[in-house]
């Protein structure tokens, strides 16, 4: 047998030795993690229909309308202008009629930016003549349940960014045509 062929033998069984000892570290490894680890070996299932149930929707005498949603979109339908969409829901038990909402985008914004500490954060004041930029947007009758969906379109102001509407100003009325379904009496 030549030198050189001993040599690659040698070389062989010496990678063949890294190789086991590799596997055994490995399966050390695997069993220290079972023994500080143990997998569960009883399992506890339960009734997840236990639940609470939610309540009904709260129905009130007459007509009531509130703001369910405040969406904007920037720049459109235009650059330079963001539009508003403004969903309201009649959650009354009586049809509501001269449905009118007062959209106003930059009420109750945030000010300044936290990232730059410069300005001072706060709320925008309801007195600020930004926050008392607004339109009146009219929306059809909603019945007992209907809501639906209006938009309106502002110009945007530089380095400020629309809110949501807080607490926005509702004007209806309720329609005396029909006669109010009480849910405590049954219907003639």
């Amino acid at each position: 047998m030549s030198r050189l062929r001993k040599l690659i033998i040698a070389f062989w069984i010496f990678i063949g030795c890294m190789l086991l000892w590799q596997f055994y570290e490995y399966d050390q490894g695997l069993t220290q993690a079972e023994e500080a680890h143990p997998t569960q070996e009883h399992f506890f299932f339960y009734q997840t229909n236990l639940a609470p149930v939610a309540p009904p929707p709260q129905r009130h005498d007459g007509a009531y309308v509130e703001q369910t949603s405040f969406t904007t979109r920037d720049n459109t339908p235009a650059t330079g202008s963001f539009t508003c969409q403004v969903t309201l829901k009649n959650d009354g038990n009586a049809k509501a009629v001269g449905v009118q909402v007062m959209v106003r985008p930059y009420r109750g914004i945030r000010t300044g930016d936290e990232d730059m500490g410069h300005t001072p954060l706060g709320v925008l004041s309801d007195n600020d003549p930004l926050a008392q930029l607004g339109q009146w947007v009219t929306f059809p009758d909603l019945a007992p349940g209907e809501s639906s969906t209006q938009s309106v379109v502002f110009l945007s102001h530089p380095d400020v960014q629309p809110g949501a509407n807080p607490n926005p100003d509702l004007v209806f009325q309720t329609d005396k045509s029909q006669p109010q379904a009480h849910p405590h009496q049954p219907a003639n």
